[in-house]
């Protein structure tokens, strides 16, 4: 996961307005698009002609309105696939008036999915790839996403290959965790052959919020969450007016979800320091980071 942008709605010299992209398996997400989103998309060399979804938290400027560039640099570069579209119900109806109006006639197809305000539920899902959305407490319609990833494969060692003469079928076989029976009767064993199981990763983004219950439900026992840190203790009034959480909240939800690890961002331009805003979420949980502009996270790594 690579940070494009984690400050809040005013951009500064220091930070870009919110988006993230996401790499699994070599599939690229896009987490929300704030202003100059496909600038940063090129500073981190991201082929961004390769993103296929874009999943969209709520319908805030600084949320989206990178977005319509990014799609006409999509199409004045050639693009032909389709693009997925995930977010508020609103999304379809402004994106597309803002294109007509602007007479961008793409030449790839916007495919849009309503997520479902309802509660949590499988957004979008292929092989052992798993997008969750569920419904935040923010002033408009908003939403968070769970990213998991769960491993189905077994790595063969290296030596058993070898030592047993394995044909490329029964490698196959093994590495889907089935056991193997040979013509002659020989049982190969996939414990006996194969490397541990690696674990399932899951990556939590909150979108932006207060503290809520479906957040809780989406955060459970995450490895990376990304958590919304807009405000410090003695703003938590206004946090909770303008739809925020302060970074002693963030703190206080990785402890109650027993996330691995939390990262903090949507920092508000009021900070000139975040040492503040770090602390106060090592309160409540001490395994907390900054998020860092142009950091790539290892998701795998918090395990």
């Amino acid at each position: 996961m690579t940070i494009l942008g984690c400050g809040a709605a005013t951009p500064t010299l220091r930070y870009q307005p919110t988006a993230q992209v996401l790499n699994i398996e070599e599939k690229w997400f896009l987490l929300d698009a704030g202003e100059g989103v496909q600038k940063s998309l090129r500073s981190q060399r991201v082929p961004f002609q390769r993103i296929e979804r874009i999943f969209i938290s709520h319908m805030h400027g600084d949320h989206v309105l990178g977005l319509p560039g990014l799609i006409g640099s999509m199409n004045l570069l050639g693009r032909k696939k389709p693009l997925e579209l995930h977010g508020p119900a609103n999304l379809e109806r402004w994106l597309m008036e803002g294109l007509r109006l602007t007479e961008t006639h793409l030449k790839f197809k916007l495919e849009f999915v309503t997520n479902d305000p309802k509660g949590l539920v499988t957004a979008w899902n292929e092989g052992n790839i798993e997008v969750v959305s569920a419904p935040v407490n923010h002033r408009i319609e908003a939403y968070g996403y769970r990213f998991n990833w769960h491993s189905n494969t077994r790595n063969v060692r290296k030596e058993s290959i070898d030592y047993l003469d394995l044909k490329r079928s029964e490698i196959i076989k093994l590495k889907r965790g089935e056991d193997v029976l040979r013509a002659n009767g020989e049982h190969v064993l996939v414990e006996s052959v194969c490397l541990p199981k690696v674990q399932d990763v899951s990556y939590v983004y909150s979108g932006d919020t207060t503290p809520c219950d479906n957040l809780i439900a989406l955060s459970q026992n995450a490895n990376l969450l990304y958590h919304e840190a807009t405000f410090d203790e003695s703003l938590k009034a206004k946090a909770k007016q303008t739809g925020h959480s302060t970074a002693s909240q963030a703190g206080i939800t990785a402890r109650e979800t027993g996330v691995t690890q939390l990262l903090l961002g949507h920092f508000s331009s009021r900070y000139r320091s975040l040492d503040l805003l770090i602390e106060e979420a090592s309160h409540a949980f001490p395994r907390v980071e900054l998020a860092e502009e142009g950091r790539c996270y290892a998701v795998q790594a918090y395990l």
